[in-house]
């Protein structure tokens, strides 16, 4: 932040502070700051700005509340990741609609599609006995160019052809569900996912480029058809630096 400071209005009702994380965001903006980037230090923003300790560290505060900054003990404060809002609780559209349909670049790895057997917590989401066929599909998630999850879906399906359609569709750029629902009639009509916080371990801190012990948000949830049959056993490993979930909430009378 090298230019002149823009300067704190006095004697208008928006709190300091306020006024603070207006100027932060545009300078950030105007120098073209990434994330990763460090600010100045809460003593250099108060001779910057000419106000106090107080109204620094309260803007800081809710810039990083919002994700717009993080800090490191000992270290300072720095630039943070654009958080990938997905909604959870009230669509059945799969990650790449979700995130599309409000203008994010979705792009995807695919490290496998394949027939296995299914293993018991597979088959059991599955309903179907262990050991039998279905079409597992292994991706690298990328929003924006920016790694975010890694997932495994399960497909209720032995089908050698649809393995083949699968790898013919592009993955990389397509809708998992687009083409089961386009290609072979599987609509995913409604479904139940769960969540929680667990730590990186084994291969996951390499394939999510973090550090083992790393907390990731893990998601996985069962899709059914109109008939109520499972369709698609979904787990999820997502970055936790880069994902924030919204839910809308509804009171029930």
């Amino acid at each position: 932040m090298s230019r002149p400071a823009p300067k704190i209005l006095r004697g208008v009702r928006v709190p300091y502070y306020e006024q603070l994380k207006v100027l932060l965001l545009k300078e950030i903006k105007s120098e073209g700051m990434k994330p990763g980037d460090m600010l100045p230090s809460e003593s250099e923003m108060c001779e910057r700005y000419e106000v106090s300790r107080t109204v620094v560290r309260q803007a800081i505060g809710e810039l990083v509340n919002e994700g717009v900054l993080f800090r490191q003990h000992g270290k300072g404060t720095f630039i943070a990741h654009t958080k990938v809002r997905e909604q959870f609780m009230q669509s059945t559209v799969g990650f790449f609609e979700d995130l599309s349909l409000r203008g994010h670049s979705v792009k995807s790895k695919v490290i496998s599609c394949q027939l296995v057997e299914a293993g018991n917590s597979v088959a059991q989401a599955l309903e179907i006995e262990p050991g039998s066929a279905c079409t597992e599909v292994t991706r690298l998630r990328y929003v924006n160019k920016e790694l975010v999850v890694f997932t495994k879906s399960y497909i209720n399906s032995g089908d050698h052809n649809l393995v083949a359609d699968l790898l013919d569709s592009d993955l990389s750029v397509n809708s998992l569900y687009r083409t089961l629902e386009d290609h072979w009639g599987l609509r995913i009509e409604s479904g139940r996912r769960s969540l929680e916080v667990v730590s990186a371990s084994g291969m996951l801190p390499a394939i999510l480029e973090i550090k083992p012990g790393a907390p990731v948000l893990y998601i996985e949830s069962v899709g059914r058809d109109a008939s109520g049959r499972p369709i698609e056993f979904f787990q999820a490993w997502h970055r936790i630096d880069r994902t924030r979930l919204e839910m809308d909430v509804v009171r029930l009378k």
